[in-house]
């Protein structure tokens, strides 16, 4: 029966053994090494915890379908079981629990437990992968766009306001260099900026015309 039992507490993470205590498994979460760029998997390590609560009616209605056998009977192979055990840890016997651990008489009579050594997988490489010009959507407003239309899009629009402001700034230069050769040459004054030319009356044309 260690085998399903081992199952049960696998599978459910708490089984209750009365007289001997309540086998926990706590996970320890995965964890990342930086340093040496290591990611170690979850850990899994069984406790004892002497509190006991009777096992539930579902417990031994799945003890008796993994036996094959009806509820009835599973309570009764469940009970011999915990005796059984109970009679060795009193004697004074070591037992040992495959992927649990060693159960034991403790020197003031209590139950010694000891959980077998945690094997766990090897840790893998953590190391960051760039992927360059990788592909993902973009949700812009109600539309979705890819990340490459995205680029191309912004790539115009630098564009775009990058050569605007130079055609302006040349204009302007140049205006500027215009006004001051103007200045230079004719004055700062109101008859430089005035139309120098002189205006000549044209002569007046004959208004009469002499008859036959």
């Amino acid at each position: 029966m260690y085998a399903e039992l081992y199952q049960y507490l696998i599978h459910y993470k708490k089984l209750p053994v009365p007289g001997i205590g309540t086998f926990l498994l706590d996970k320890k979460p995965a964890s990342v090494d930086f340093p040496n760029r290591l990611l170690y998997p979850p850990v899994y390590e069984v406790g004892l915890q002497s509190i006991v609560q009777p096992p539930s009616r579902n417990f031994f209605s799945w003890l008796g379908t993994v036996l094959q056998v009806p509820e009835r009977t599973a309570v009764i192979r469940f009970n011999d079981f915990v005796y059984e055990l109970r009679q060795q840890v009193s004697a004074g016997n070591s037992i040992h629990w495959v992927g649990v651990g060693n159960i034991s008489k403790g020197f003031a009579g209590e139950v010694k437990f000891i959980p077998d050594s945690i094997v766990s997988e090897q840790p893998v490489k953590a190391e960051k992968v760039i992927r360059e010009k990788a592909e993902h959507m973009v949700r812009v407003g109600e539309d979705e766009r890819t990340s490459v239309e995205m680029e191309a899009m912004l790539s115009k629009t630098v564009e775009k306001r990058s050569y605007w402001w130079v055609t302006a700034a040349v204009i302007a230069l140049l205006a500027i260099m215009f006004i001051g050769w103007y200045f230079s040459e004719y004055g700062v004054s109101v008859m430089s900026t005035a139309n120098t030319k002189k205006i000549i009356p044209a002569e007046a044309g004959t208004t009469t015309r002499s008859l036959p």
